[in-house]
C-alpha cells in the first residue's frame, strides 16, 4: 500500500506542477489544477514525517488530519467546479450553493474535531478512532460531502461524454467519470463501515482490512481522474506530431509548385504551430494548382486520365490524374510555354476544418504520384509529343 501511495503522490505533484502554467492562463483549467494541488497536499499530509512535524509545530494532536480533510473538500469541490464549467459553459460565476455547502462542511469538521478524543499523537486517525461516536460523526460529515461531490461529478462527466467530439476527449472524460464513481463508492463504503463499527455490527479485527480496501478505491479514483484529465492533452500532442509529419511530407510538393508560382505565397510572418502552418501549406498548394491550371490543355487532361486508369487509379476518387496534370502544367510554365486559357484568381476559399484532414490526405496522395516515376514518364511523353 505504501508503494501505491508514493506512486499516486508522485503523479499528483507532477501533474500539479505541469498544469500550473495553464491554470493561470485558462480559468476553466484553474479549478482542475486547484483540485490536483489540494489532493497533493492532502496525500502529502499522510506521510508520517510531514504529519507529525505539522502537529508538533502547532502542538495540536492530529491537526494534520483536519487540514488533510479540508484539502480533500477543496479538491472535491474544485472537481465539481471544473466539470460544471465544461458541461455547462454558461453557468454563472461567483458563489453558488455548492460553495457554501463546502464551506459549511469545513466549519462542521472544525467543530466536530474538537470533540474527538485526541489524548496522544497517532499514525492512523481512522484505525485509532473507528467505533468512536464523535469520530464517526466527524468522518461521516467529511465522507458525505465527498460522496455527494464525486457522485455529482460522475453524473456530469457521463453527460459530457455524450457531447464530446474528440476521441481522446471522450476517452478522458470516461476515465474521469469512472474515477469519480470510484470516489463516491469509496466514501459510501467508509461511511457504512464506520456506522457498522459504531453499532457493533462489524468487528474491530477488520479495521486494517477495511482501511486498505477503501484506500485502494480512493487511489484508484485519484489515478483515473489524473490519467483522464491528461488524455486530451495527449491527443493534442499526437495531433501536433501528426501535423508536423504531414507538413514535412507536403513541403517538397509545396516548394516545387511555389517555385513556379511565387506570386501565390502568402505574405506576412510565418505562422507558428504545425496546424496553422499546415493550413497555410494546403492553401498555397491549392492556389498554385489554380494558377497552373491554364497551362494544361484538354489533350493533356485526357492523357492524364488515361494514364491514371492504366496504372490502376480510379480518376474519380484518386488524385492521381490531377497530380499528372499538375506536374505537366508546372513543367510547361517552367519551360516558358504560354497559358492556353485564362488564369483564374488564386485564393483557396471555403476550406473548412471539418474536411481539412480529408483534404490533407488527398494532397498527400497527390504528392506521392506527383513525385513518382509514372509522373516523370508522363511529362517526358508530353514533351516528346510537342516536339
Amino acid at each position: 500500500m505504501q508503494a501505491v501511495e508514493v506512486g499516486v503522490l508522485a503523479m499528483l505533484w507532477t501533474v500539479t506542477i505541469w498544469r500550473a502554467p495553464s491554470a493561470f492562463r485558462t480559468p476553466k483549467q484553474r479549478a482542475l489544477w486547484l483540485s490536483f494541488a489540494a489532493l497533493a497536499v492532502a496525500i502529502t499530509l499522510r506521510v508520517p514525517a510531514v504529519m507529525h512535524s505539522l502537529d508538533d509545530w502547532f502542538h495540536v494532536n492530529s491537526l494534520s488530519t483536519l487540514i488533510k480533510h479540508w484539502a480533500g473538500i477543496v479538491a472535491a469541490g474544485a472537481v465539481v467546479e471544473f466539470v460544471a464549467a465544461i458541461s455547462r459553459p454558461d453557468h454563472h460565476r461567483g458563489f453558488r450553493p455548492r460553495h457554501y455547502t463546502a464551506l459549511a462542511t469545513m466549519g462542521l469538521l472544525a467543530v466536530l474535531f474538537q470533540f474527538v478524543p485526541r489524548e496522544h499523537e497517532v499514525d492512523d486517525f481512522f484505525l485509532e478512532h473507528a467505533g468512536s461516536s464523535w469520530a464517526t460523526a466527524y468522518y461521516s460529515a467529511f465522507l458525505s460531502y465527498l460522496g455527494f461531490a464525486m457522485a455529482a461529478s460522475a453524473r456530469l462527466y457521463w453527460t459530457s461524454v455524450r457531447h464530446a467530439t474528440s476521441r481522446f476527449l471522450r476517452f478522458g472524460l470516461r476515465l474521469m467519470a469512472i474515477g469519480s464513481t470510484s470516489g463516491a463508492l469509496y466514501a459510501t463504503t467508509r461511511v457504512l463501515y464506520l456506522l457498522g463499527r459504531l453499532l457493533g455490527v462489524t468487528p474491530d479485527t477488520t479495521d486494517a482490512l477495511a482501511d486498505t480496501l477503501t484506500d485502494l478505491l480512493k487511489y484508484l479514483s485519484i489515478s483515473l481522474i489524473l490519467i483522464g484529465s491528461s488524455v486530451p492533452a495527449l491527443g493534442v500532442a499526437c495531433r501536433t506530431i501528426r501535423d508536423w509529419r504531414r507538413l514535412r511530407s507536403l513541403q517538397p510538393l509545396w516548394r516545387d509548385l511555389t517555385t513556379s508560382t511565387p506570386e501565390i505565397v502568402l505574405k506576412g510572418t510565418l505562422l507558428r504551430g504545425p496546424r496553422l502552418r499546415l493550413h497555410r501549406c494546403v492553401i498555397e498548394i491549392r492556389d498554385a494548382g489554380l494558377a497552373l491550371a491554364p497551362y494544361t490543355s484538354d489533350a493533356i487532361r485526357e492523357a492524364a486520365f488515361r494514364t491514371a486508369d492504366a496504372a490502376g487509379y480510379d480518376h474519380q476518387s484518386s488524385p492521381a490524374a490531377e497530380a499528372l496534370r499538375l506536374r505537366a502544367a508546372r513543367e510547361a510554365k517552367a519551360t516558358g510555354l504560354p497559358p492556353v486559357a485564362e488564369v483564374p484568381e488564386a485564393g483557396a476559399q471555403g476550406l473548412q476544418d471539418s474536411d481539412f484532414d480529408a483534404e490533407v490526405d488527398r494532397l498527400l496522395q497527390l504528392a506521392r504520384v506527383y513525385h513518382s516515376p509514372m509522373a516523370d514518364e508522363f511529362v517526358a511523353r508530353q514533351a516528346d509529343s510537342e516536339v
